[in-house]
């Protein structure tokens, strides 16, 4: 099975009415998952297998918890398919990439 997940966190912090500090840490901890990613305006979508996807929410949402948020709202969308399905063949039309990304 593939799976292809689009992630939107909306962090609350109690002394804080920027998010967006919080939000480039959660991008940090995708990027370091060394799962396929690609990041957008408004969610970020991640290719993986269901248990990984599934843990990375977890560590994002345990991550803004740990800094301080006082409410984390996930919004998750989850794409399974039996055939492949890949970020670079969805947006293969609208952007160009390298052979290594």
């Amino acid at each position: 099975m593939n799976y292809i997940m689009s992630v939107q966190l909306l962090p609350q912090h109690p002394s804080q009415s920027k998010s967006y500090s919080y939000i480039d840490s959660s991008i940090d901890i995708i990027e370091n998952s060394g799962l396929t990613h690609f990041v957008g305006p408004m969610e970020t979508t991640i290719e993986g297998d269901i248990d990984e996807l599934l843990n990375l929410v977890k560590k994002l949402n345990s991550h803004l918890n740990e800094e301080g948020c006082d409410s984390v709202i996930t919004n998750i969308k989850l794409v399974q398919s039996d055939e492949k399905v890949a970020i670079k063949d969805i947006l293969a039309d609208y952007y160009e990439f390298d052979e290594e990304e």
